[in-house]
């Protein structure tokens, strides 16, 4: 459980450190920026294509009380068309940099005060604009097939042991405690993977709704469900279980408590590769 515990904060922690970034530079003051330059380029490597990730930079300057400092800011994309249509016009362009009242050279720019520029700049000519293309390359479909059979076995298992399990029953050998657990690391990895192409890096608080965007009605409240649910049991299963109960011989009650879990993350991996292989990104329309 411990093991549980420290991965979902490891998971969580670089987005509630940037979220309290900008949390405090809300209440920083304000100076105008103008946009210098523009940069698109590949830095890192992706599992999920040969080259890897887009990254576009803005690079601008502003001036406090005489001075004039500069900054960067960053966002990658799982494409290169999408870098270029992020920093398309956006050169000379000006709008509201926080910096630091301590020290001015330290300042952020604000995900509302781009997505306004956005929303305020031309609209790319229909003649300009990309074809629609998946955002996962399609010679990787078949090996998220290959993922998502394994997801639908694991949550299909994980089901069935939870339904034993709330009945008071061990109804699966001890061996397949320990294989559903692996079993999540080994759909859940690809599942991270894709979401992070879907939506482009991102920091959005309708991540879900992004991920999920290719998949039915019925899948998506599925998914929700299942989470929903695992909290529910986890705290029931914190409340029942005495402690020292696992072991090399788990009981009914650990079973139920640890299968939640799998639910929740299998049907998540599954939900998440299975709206990669039918979404079309409608940006590059």
């Amino acid at each position: 459980m411990w093991v549980w515990i420290a991965f979902l904060v490891v998971g969580l922690a670089p987005a509630l450190w940037r979220r309290l970034q900008r949390s405090r530079a809300s209440s920083w003051p304000i100076a105008e920026a103008r946009i210098e330059s523009v940069e698109v380029h590949e830095p890192s490597f992706s599992f999920t294509r040969k080259r890897g990730y887009y990254s576009a930079q803005l690079g601008y300057s502003y001036s406090v009380g005489g001075s004039i400092y500069s900054g960067t800011y960053k966002r990658d994309f799982s494409s290169e068309h999408e870098a270029d249509e992020f920093v398309r016009d956006l050169k000379g362009q000006s709008l509201p940099v926080h910096y630091s009242p301590d020290r001015p050279s330290s300042s952020l720019l604000l995900e509302h005060d781009i997505e306004r520029l956005l929303q305020n700049r031309a609209p790319v000519p229909i003649t300009e604009a990309a074809p629609a293309v998946s955002p996962v390359p399609n010679w990787t479909k078949p090996f998220l097939w290959l993922f998502i059979g394994i997801a639908v076995v694991g949550l299909v298992l994980s089901l069935w042991v939870h339904i034993g399990a709330v009945m008071g029953r061990r109804v699966a050998p001890e061996a397949y405690f320990w294989m559903l657990h692996v079993g999540i690391f080994v759909v859940w990895i690809p599942a991270v993977i894709v979401s992070r192409r879907l939506v482009a890096n991102v920091n959005r608080q309708d991540f879900w709704k992004i991920v999920l965007k290719g998949c039915p009605d019925w899948m998506k409240y599925a998914v929700y469900g299942f989470f929903g649910y695992a909290i529910i049991n986890f705290l029931m299963f914190m409340n029942k279980t005495p402690i020292g109960a696992g072991g090399t011989n788990p009981p009914a009650t650990v079973w139920r408590g640890f299968s939640g879990h799998w639910m929740a993350f299998y049907s998540a991996a599954l939900a998440v590769m299975y709206s990669a292989t039918v979404t079309v990104d409608s940006s590059c329309r």
